[in-house]
């Protein structure tokens, strides 16, 4: 197997048949810190979203994934509250940050009250 070494913003582009396979070298990026905080992401293949309770970041086969708790008012009736979410990186559109689970609770009750 061939190796090749490139540096920050190199772009290699190797052509086989009519697929082009182009290879982009990014500078080393910085992950946010969610510990403390619940994060509420959203989806591009779902328009519900997705609450975890201090979440943090691993490598799974391979993928990104952000790994937190379901929080109170995290699921439908708190079916899964305290269970494990995993949520691949690069399926998610979008992101809420609430500074702490009491934040999150105040604002999930408000729109939980009846009208």
């Amino acid at each position: 197997m061939a190796q090749f070494e490139f540096k920050t913003g190199e772009r290699l582009e190797l052509g086989r048949n009519r697929w082009t396979v182009i290879l982009i070298i990014m500078k080393k990026t910085t992950l946010p810190d969610f510990k403390g905080k619940v994060v509420s992401v959203g989806l591009a293949s779902d328009h519900y979203s997705y609450a975890m309770n201090s979440p943090h970041w691993e490598i799974q086969g391979g993928k990104l994934f952000l790994i937190g708790s379901v929080p109170h008012y995290g699921s439908v009736r708190n079916w899964s509250e305290g269970v494990v979410r995993a949520i691949a990186w690069d399926e998610v559109t979008d992101y809420l940050v609430f500074e702490s689970i009491d934040d999150y609770i105040k604002r999930q009750s408000k729109f939980h009250r009846k009208k």
